[in-house]
């Protein structure tokens, strides 16, 4: 999206949202059952991928789930946006960097996302690691490197991939300035909630198979 459209966009948001006030009085409570629902879907999803068995339809159901809520909260959240503008406070921005972050079947309304994060960044009202984390999402979905590399792909339960970054070195200077933990310690804690336990038993079990097989 060039800058024209996105100073329309906001110009728009501006104008709607102080035509309708009255309107916005239920928006801090809409933005809280909306996350709500985002991350207890996802949180099921985790749960669900624990059971290596889990059979294929409870899992092409959650999916389904998933998809809708998603689907729901974006038009929801678009809608919010539009009518009363970007909140202006630390604990609701976050709420809406979130649910932003989770837009990805709409990459124009993510970009404008972003500008708007951090605009509030400016502001001192979001975190720059908010910004550092949509930045990371749009560059990971347009298939370009990240800059402070938040971004995981999981082509399976076993296995967790760093979507490529531009410079290590620089990602880790970049996380350090805005309070992120190294790469290498975010990587470990990734693999700590996203990776079952059966499958570090199983790579464990399969080197030990190995070792075995090569001292023979």
């Amino acid at each position: 999206m060039n800058k024209r459209c996105l100073f329309w966009g906001l110009f728009m948001f501006a104008m709607n949202a102080g035509a309708q006030p009255r309107a916005c009085d239920t928006v801090d409570a809409q933005m809280e059952e909306m996350v709500t629902t985002d991350q207890q879907i996802r949180e099921e999803s985790m749960l669900l991928d624990q059971k290596p068995d889990a059979p294929a339809a409870e899992k092409a159901d959650l999916r389904q789930r998933w998809s809708t809520i998603d689907r729901d909260n974006l038009k929801q959240f678009k809608e919010i946006v539009g009518r009363c503008g970007w909140p202006t406070t630390r604990k609701y921005t976050h709420m809406a960097w979130l649910l932003a972050q989770h837009a990805d079947s709409d990459p124009a309304f993510q970009r404008v996302a972003r500008g708007l994060i951090e605009a509030s960044v400016r502001k001192g009202i979001a975190a720059p690691r908010d910004l550092a984390y949509i930045a990371d999402r749009i560059a990971a979905n347009e298939r370009r490197p990240q800059e402070y590399g938040t971004q995981f792909s999981q082509p399976d339960r076993c296995h967790l991939v760093l979507d490529p970054v531009d410079d290590r070195e620089l990602v880790n200077r970049r996380r350090l300035a805005i309070g992120l933990t190294s790469l290498e310690a975010y990587e470990a804690e990734g693999r700590r909630r996203f990776i079952p336990a059966d499958c570090s038993t199983a790579a464990s079990e399969r080197q030990h198979v190995e070792a075995d097989g090569n001292n023979r």
